[in-house]
């Protein structure tokens, strides 16, 4: 929520001053975050029999997080609709090119940003009644997606950037020369020594 949140201000919104952007999404992210778990462990903690085998198995009070889970997708979606909106009219086609192409780009720009504003996440909450026959494969499904959308974000917005596909290219030829120096000196104060000990035999 808080990464879509930023970009649709940073996209929108021109004049906020990032420093106080940050502190207030901070302060939502945690603050929320804390509060909803917290209700959720109590709610948990003193329900009969809701905490027997494991903390999320399905119970009634598992709505005190689904709700908030769904209103964050429910407003990613749309933070997502407005900057594909607002690409769109950045992205405006020149005279020279079609709007196909715009339309592309743009497509390709909310695909990326799928991952990155949690919207994977929608599966989450329609998590089929205890005991039925897609439950196991729920489960796996959704541990997999839920721990793996960080890898998936890395790759999409760091690992793939040019930058910093640069930068580390840079940092390998240089380790690589250095390394490669000091094979050199190794190889040349070896010969030197075998030299040495020829001259004084």
């Amino acid at each position: 929520f808080c990464e879509g949140l930023h970009l649709h201000i940073a996209l929108v919104v021109v004049f906020v001053k990032d420093e106080v952007a940050m502190r207030g999404f901070i302060t939502l992210g945690w603050g929320l975050s804390l509060v909803i778990v917290g209700a959720y462990a109590a709610a948990r903690y003193i329900t009969p029999g809701a905490t027997d085998r494991c903390w999320m198995d399905q119970s009634d009070t598992f709505w005190i997080i689904v709700v908030p889970v769904l209103a964050s997708l429910i407003s990613s979606f749309v933070f997502l609709v407005n900057v594909v909106r607002v690409l769109l009219t950045k992205l405006a086609p020149a005279p020279n090119q079609h709007a196909r192409l715009a339309a592309k780009k743009a497509a390709r720009a909310a695909l990326i940003l799928i991952p990155l504003f949690g919207l994977h996440f929608v599966l989450i909450p329609l998590h089929p009644p205890p005991g039925a026959a897609g439950e196991k494969v729920y489960q796996v499904f959704s541990a997999l997606l839920t721990s793996l959308q960080g890898l998936c974000v890395s790759f999409l917005f760091c690992f793939t950037n040019q930058d910093v596909m640069a930068a580390i290219r840079t940092h390998v030829t240089r380790v690589v020369r250095a390394n490669d120096a000091i094979a050199l000196t190794g190889l040349t104060a070896g010969e030197s020594l075998a030299n040495t000990r020829e001259n004084v035999v």
